[in-house]
């Protein structure tokens, strides 16, 4: 039997009008394409990169921010405030792995790369070291590349379909490319991984390079 998680909340960008976006709460069908989604009601997302479709964010990790930043209001950070698209539980960063191929409603996706927590993230939480320390926890989400365009609706189940990596999973990915100590037969894998997002085989390529140079 093939593993399914239900989808619990999808998000999308709705422009502002004072300019800038936000994430909203999207209720009706979703077109999903390689550039990203369109809905009915005029929401679209479009990202030059196919590597970044669409982002996953694992709802069980809204228990740590919580017990992480106690004084921010817990209704403040609920599904979509760290940008995901989409949200389901069972499915973290120590479970899922580089090349996973999943189905969702009508498309088929797979998992790219993990997504770098950056400046936005320390301000949404007003915390410089909020960017470290979704890397130490691992809870920093993950990509889609879009392998088949189509319709997807709130409440689709996402299904594992295929798992070309099974040794690889992001947590693994992120310690190999980030951790204190470079393996280089690691790394040297990750150079090597079609799976794996092109900005992240340099990474690891740049990686190796420091290696040879210790």
């Amino acid at each position: 039997m093939q593993p399914d998680y239900k989808l619990l909340s999808l998000h999308g960008n709705v422009t502002l009008p004072a300019g800038g976006t936000q994430k909203v709460v999207l209720t009706d069908s979703i077109y999903i394409t390689a550039h990203g989604l369109e809905a009915d009601n005029g929401i679209k997302e479009y990202y030059q990169d196919t590597e970044c479709a669409l982002l996953h964010y694992a709802q069980e990790h809204y228990v740590f921010w919580h017990e992480q930043y106690p004084n921010l209001a817990p209704e403040k950070i609920t599904p979509g405030f760290f940008g995901e698209n989409i949200s389901t539980l069972g499915l973290t960063e120590k479970n899922v792995c580089i090349g996973d191929i999943f189905h969702l409603g009508a498309v088929e996706l797979q998992v790219s790369w993990g997504r770098e927590a950056c400046e936005k993230i320390a301000g949404k939480l007003n915390d410089p070291l909020a960017p470290e320390i979704m890397h130490q926890q691992s809870r920093n989400g993950w990509f889609y590349r879009v392998l088949q365009s189509g319709e997807i609706h709130p409440g689709d189940k996402l299904i594992l379909k295929a798992r070309p990596k099974p040794k690889w999973t992001l947590s693994r990915v992120q310690h190999a490319l980030w951790g204190e100590i470079l393996l280089p037969e690691e790394l040297e894998a990750l150079n090597k991984m079609p799976e794996l997002a092109e900005s992240w085989r340099k990474l690891a390529g740049k990686r190796l390079e420091q290696y040879a140079t210790l």
